[in-house]
């Protein structure tokens, strides 16, 4: 009997590739730089930032290295050549390290920063226009000596540290009225003399003092950058 050839088995195709059951996990978000891995000198301002946060002195003195000037520049912008803008700038930075917890981490830190001195030159704004000297009509330095060096002479006027600097600004502007707007604004408002008393020291006309003392005034006004009323003087 003849015997069948042995049929082949087929061979078994491979299992097709099992398809996923579920979505694709996305991505891990990248890890947050490692501060110390960045040079410090390299580091960006959020980054020096975040470090001073951490209490990395050296960090923040680097922030105060690359935003002094600017921050004064805009302070003398503000608020003009005042004595106190270079104060204003360092509480600018002593503000930025007391509540550097409140910066928020990617925020660029000169917005930050900025608001900070803007706030602050906005409030010593405010202060100067609230000071009790503002209007220098109601000054009166009888009995002193108003020529000469403007520091030493609001020294002896008073004694208020923030009058001395209100007084010393007036005079220095004073210094570039002319001579006889300067000398009226002498008699009548820091000796307080009458127009009868000024015309009798002047040998000028009550009227000319008068005109004299309005436009000298409103000229200093426009220089200080104060609410100035003309006095309104007997005789």
């Amino acid at each position: 009997m003849e015997r069948r050839a042995a049929t082949a088995k087929p061979v078994a195709a491979a299992a097709p590739a099992s398809k996923p059951t579920g979505k694709a996990k996305s991505a891990a978000a990248p890890e947050p730089t490692d501060l110390k891995s960045v040079p410090l000198g390299k580091a960006s301002d959020e980054e020096l930032m975040r470090r001073a946060q951490n209490g990395d002195r050296q960090a923040f003195s680097l922030i105060y290295e690359r935003y002094s000037s600017a921050v004064l520049s805009y302070l003398y912008r503000m608020l003009g050549n005042v004595e106190d803008v270079e104060s204003i700038g360092q509480e600018v930075f002593l503000r930025a390290f007391r509540f550097a917890p409140t910066y928020r981490f990617p925020e660029k830190l000169s917005t930050w920063l900025f608001t900070i001195t803007r706030n602050l030159a906005i409030n010593n704004a405010r202060r100067r226009k609230r000071s009790p000297v503002r209007n220098v009509t109601e000054l009166n330095l009888e009995g002193v000596e108003v020529s000469g060096d403007p520091y030493q002479i609001a020294t002896q006027a008073t004694d208020n540290v923030e009058k001395q600097e209100e007084i010393a600004r007036i005079l220095k502007a004073m210094e570039d009225l002319p001579t006889d707007q300067k000398e009226v604004i002498v008699l009548g408002v820091f000796q307080d003399l009458s127009y009868a008393q000024m015309e009798a020291i002047t040998g000028t006309k009550a009227v000319t003092l008068r005109s004299r003392m309005f436009h000298g005034l409103r000229k200093l006004a426009k220089m200080i950058g104060a609410e100035i009323d003309v006095p309104d003087k007997e005789g």
